[in-house]
This record gives structure tokens, sequence and C-alpha cells, in this order.
């Protein structure tokens, strides 16, 4: 009854990580150990979200004087220093750097918000610089132009969430199509032919040739998150909200639907064989036929969550092969935030530990071969990781 008091008081004094981590050595709750420590192969000076090329040969991010660089991963060596079109503000905000699928080109949003810039990954040339039309849909206010960047699975064409959902060519910066939906997340199906979007109310999904809603993805009452995925077969589509929902993409039709705030931001497994979702302090493997819970990787777990339900997973990253994937915690997780942790999915145990950042690690990557993990973190690092076999 004391340490729940004082949890309580620590909730509403703000101090909930330090109450937390007292509570826990109280109730001896511990956390949990992993067969092994993951080991660093090297270290880079690199800040912010991190993305492999498809050859895997490649790394992109954001250095510590806010420029993009593309970098050589096996020798450590700077190969490009990209050149922004705009002043890009980038040291007090960091946008994702996503590479085409073919590898000839990189894209990133800048932070003026209406500016995405694609350079060529050989020269570090820029390729396009597209500006983005920042307008409600209605007219009534400016709102931010750009929040995702997607490239379709062809490389070909380029797709910006925002007030609106925009699909550009990648090869001449022209828009294709601008549809009215306040797009919070979207997904290109894995045949590149239809593109999902979600926004807090409406979602649906369209044609990328022509523009026009194929279906609609209704969320029944409820309302969405920030997720939207296609299943690797691209026979269905999943997105969060106050529930996760599942609908068939020939039909339109729900296939299912958890639970009410059950769990969010669901993570297909690159072979589809499960979807992995956030559950407060855990993670669920779930069936993406029927939406049932298999597992439970409790990588922490109890009083927090129970009184509280507060997140703490903020990511997750399968390996290429399915069999592992690595959990980021946020901030608010003050004993793991610098620690992401490496799960074996079959047995549901922790596999690695990767220690040694000395501030919150923001973002986690696979390589494309499963053979290294990256990870970056607010000291201004990113550590190459060897994964387990």
């Amino acid at each position: 009854m004391i340490v729940v008091v004082l949890l309580v008081v620590g909730l509403l004094a703000g101090i909930t990580p330090l109450v937390y981590t007292q509570a826990r050595r109280i109730l001896g709750l511990y956390d949990p150990t992993a067969s092994s420590d993951g080991v660093t192969l090297r270290t880079l000076p690199l800040r912010g979200p991190v993305a492999y090329s498809p050859d895997g040969r490649t790394l992109a991010s954001w250095s510590s004087n806010g420029t993009v660089e593309l970098w050589d991963v096996d020798k450590g060596t700077r190969r490009h220093v990209l050149p922004f079109a705009v002043h890009s503000n980038a040291r007090h905000s960091y946008r994702k750097v996503v590479f085409a699928p073919d590898g000839d080109t990189v894209a990133t949003e800048l932070n003026d918000g209406k500016t995405i810039q694609i350079w060529d990954t050989q020269t570090g040339a820029t390729r396009i610089v597209i500006k983005v039309p920042v307008t409600h849909p209605e007219g009534l206010m400016p709102l931010r132009g750009v929040n995702k960047l997607v490239y379709s699975p062809d490389s070909r064409t380029i797709a910006t969430t925002g007030d609106h959902l925009h699909i550009w060519d990648v090869a001449t910066g022209t828009l294709r199509h601008q549809i009215d939906v306040s797009a919070r997340d979207a997904a290109f199906a894995p045949d590149g032919r239809t593109i999902a979007a979600v926004a807090e109310w409406q979602g649906g999904i369209w044609d990328v040739a022509t523009g026009a809603q194929v279906h609609p993805l209704d969320p029944s009452g409820g309302h969405f998150s920030w997720t939207v995925a296609f299943a690797p077969d691209g026979r269905t589509v999943v997105a969060d909200g106050d529930r996760v929902r599942a609908w068939d993409t020939a039909t339109g039709a729900v296939r299912w639907s958890s639970g009410p705030y059950a769990g969010s931001a669901p993570v297909y497994a690159p072979d589809g064989s499960l979807l992995a979702e956030r559950s407060g302090d855990d993670v669920w493997l779930v069936d993406p036929a029927s939406g049932k819970k298999l597992r439970t990787l409790r990588g922490l777990h109890g009083l927090l969550i129970s009184v509280g339900n507060i997140e703490q997973v903020d990511q997750i990253a399968w390996a290429p092969d399915s069999h592992t994937l690595v959990v980021r915690h946020s901030r608010a997780n003050e004993s793991w935030a610098n620690t992401p942790q490496v799960w074996d999915v079959r047995t549901g145990t922790a596999v690695q530990l990767l220690k040694g950042h000395k501030g919150p690690v923001q973002d986690v990557a696979y390589s494309p071969d499963g053979r290294t993990i990256t990870t970056v973190s607010g000291d201004g690092t990113a550590r190459i990781w060897r994964a387990t076999p």
C-alpha cells in the first residue's frame, strides 16, 4: 500500500521514473537478463533516425552538426555530406532519412516543413527538390506539410503525409495526386499499385495510378492513431487507434478487431508470420490472421502499467529472418532508455542487451542481411552491433 501511494504521488509530482524504479526494487520486480551483452563493432558520430541502404553497405543519418551524411558501414568512413536546398535548422529536429528500394536515391524532409530533397546515393548530388503546398483542405489555416516520406516498391514514386496525402514522381518531382485526407501515416502495398493512409477519423486505400479510392478504412465510431501497414503478402492492411483493426484489401471488409486500447503500432514480421504490438511495458506477439495474442515479451512489467498505463516501448524493429526483434524504450523508462533489448520471438527470451550508450536511444535498425544492428543515441553516437546469430 505504501508503494502504491508513493507511486501515485510520484505520478502527480512528475517524478515517475525515479518513483517507479524504487517501487520496482521494493516489490522485487527485476528487469530482464539476457544471454549476452551486445558487441559494438563500430561507433560513428551520428544523431537522429538512421537508415540502411538496401544492400546494407551504407548508413544514412544526421551528423551532430546538423548535416545529412552517408557512411560506409564496413570502413566507418564518410562517403558524402548531402547539400541542403534550404537552411534546415536540423540541430533542433531530425527527420527520417529514407532510401529508395533500388538504392539509387535517398530522401528526407527538411525542417521548414514544406521541402523534400532527394539525392543521388552514388554522387551525393541533389536529384530533385520538391516544394510541398502547405494548406489546410478547407483553407482555414496552414498545417504541417510533411510528416512522413514513403517510397513505392519500384522507387519511382514517393508519398508524403501531412495536411494532404501527396503522391509525387521521383524522377521529375511532379505532383501526381493530391488526396484530401490529413494523413498521419501511409504505406504502399507490396505490389505498389495501391496506397493506404489514415487520418484521425478516416482512412482508405487508393489507386496509385489514378488517385481514386479503392476502399474506405472505417474506424467504426473510434479513431486512428499513427500506424498503418500492409501485410507482406498484400492481402491485409492493419491500423491502430482506439483498437487495432485489420481489413481485407480485396473487399475492404474488417477481418478482425482487437479489444479497446489492447495494443498499438503493429509491425509485421518480414515473413508475415507475426505482428508485434506495443502494450505499455510489454511487446505482444499477435497472430496476423486472427488478432489473437500468442506471447508477451515482458521486458518491463507490473506496477506502473497497472496504475498509469504509460507507454514505455517506443519502437520495435524486426530482424530480416523474423526470428528476433529489437525493442527500444522511451525516455520515460529511465532504466532502459539507453539500452535496447534483442528478443528471440520463438522462445520469448531476451538474447542481447545493447549496453553502452550514455543517452536515450532514438532509433534502431537491422541491416538488410541481419548481421548487424545500428542504434542512434542522444549522446551523439551511432553504434553498430554484431547481431545474434
